[in-house]
């Protein structure tokens, strides 16, 4: 009974925890995980005879086929089907936050009745929602969207994957197209236009080259990886914007005196990387690559933070499988934003989030935009 009881409190105390916690944009893959603990700890224990079943020999139809082994399946599956239940209410009372009717008078985004700040403007967490007037994608540029992977492969290369050697390193790419074409071509097939065959067609690309360079570079650890990074957001801005600066930027954020003046960096080397940053990120929009995009330093925060949002964000669905599968490494507009801050020589925290800024229901989510959260700005 004691393993039994241990197990038992294992499934409650994730149950606890997921209902707990607010974070209801990644309820679905926190869902997913616990779930896989659940079902990881029924395999690990079925497999892992305790001493005295060792010496009786019953092994695991002892614990499988035992009545506390039945017991603990019928509990893990509840426990399943509560943390559904749970968060499927959470999702509908998150919508039921959201003001259809009103829109962000400065961002022109949805609403999130989230109360008023204190001088009396309303707290809508803008950035998180759907434009009220969605701009339609632009088309996709094909040469454009070549180019920007070309420098990819080429950094990568020059950051030590497959030794540098670019033989091997094609090879690579062309080995996990052919491993993972069949499952792309699936969605292909299934495109109601050209562009949006091109546009999966691109995330094929990313997914197959990010992949490839991701082991090419022999160890997936984040120091790699990010060096790799760096390497090809410093090229893409090199050109796309190698002449932008602090007077390139703008937010639609006002700025406000009062909170923004004490700063744990130089705040012109700040505004000089999101100038660059903007300029870029204006290059792929107008390449249909992405399309609306956000970049504002919160005056809430006393600049601490600083939040760039990017709707239609084409290769979202390749950067969330390779997240999906454990691979260190994300895509250019990632790579862009490490580089201008790093050019900046400020630190940070990084969090990215892949958000559907239209609902937070978990059985039509459908992540549409990227969102890169900087915090803890300083030297």
């Amino acid at each position: 009974m004691k393993l039994h009881n241990l197990l038992f409190t294992l499934a409650t105390f994730a149950s606890c925890c997921n209902a707990l916690s607010n974070n209801h944009n990644h309820m679905k893959s926190r869902r997913a995980t616990l779930e896989n603990i659940l079902l990881s700890t029924l395999a690990i224990t079925s497999a892992s005879p305790s001493p005295s079943n060792a010496v009786t020999d019953e092994g695991i139809s002892a614990i499988t086929d035992s009545s506390i082994g039945r017991s603990f399946r019928k509990s893990a599956i509840q426990g399943a089907r509560v943390i559904n239940n749970v968060d499927e209410k959470w999702a509908q009372f998150s919508d039921s936050l959201r003001d259809e009717n009103k829109c962000d008078p400065v961002t022109g985004r949805r609403l999130f009745d989230n109360g008023f700040r204190k001088d009396g403007t309303r707290i809508g967490n803008p950035v998180l929602g759907a434009l009220c007037r969605p701009e339609p994608l632009l088309p996709l540029d094909e040469a454009m969207a070549e180019k920007v992977l070309d420098i990819a492969v080429q950094c990568a290369l020059r950051a030590g994957a497959a030794g540098g050697d670019a033989g091997l390193l094609n090879k690579s790419i062309g080995e996990v197209e052919d491993l993972v074409r069949a499952s792309f071509e699936r969605t292909i097939k299934n495109s109601v236009d050209e562009e949006e065959r091109k546009r999966k067609l691109f995330n094929f690309a990313v997914y197959s080259k990010m992949r490839a360079i991701s082991n090419a570079l022999r160890s997936n650890d984040g120091a790699s990886v990010r060096n790799f990074q760096l390497a090809w957001g410093r090229e893409l801005v090199s050109q796309l914007a190698p002449f932008a600066n602090r007077r390139d930027y703008s937010s639609p954020f006002p700025e406000m005196k009062d909170e923004f003046e004490d700063y744990d960096y130089n705040k012109d080397t700040l505004l000089d990387a999101l100038g660059a940053l903007k300029v870029s990120l204006d290059k792929l929009k107008s390449s249909g690559l992405i399309g609306h995009f956000e970049i504002s330093i919160p005056y809430d925060d006393y600049g601490s933070v600083v939040t760039v949002a990017i709707d239609d964000y084409i290769p979202i669905g390749a950067e969330m499988l390779l997240s999906e599968q454990n691979y260190r490494i994300a895509g250019p507009g990632q790579a862009l934003l490490r580089a201008v801050m790093n050019k900046a020589n400020i630190n940070y925290d990084l969090d990215t989030f892949y958000i559907d800024p239209s609902t937070t229901n978990q059985r039509e989510y459908n992540p549409s935009q990227l969102l890169l959260s900087l915090s803890n700005l300083r030297r």
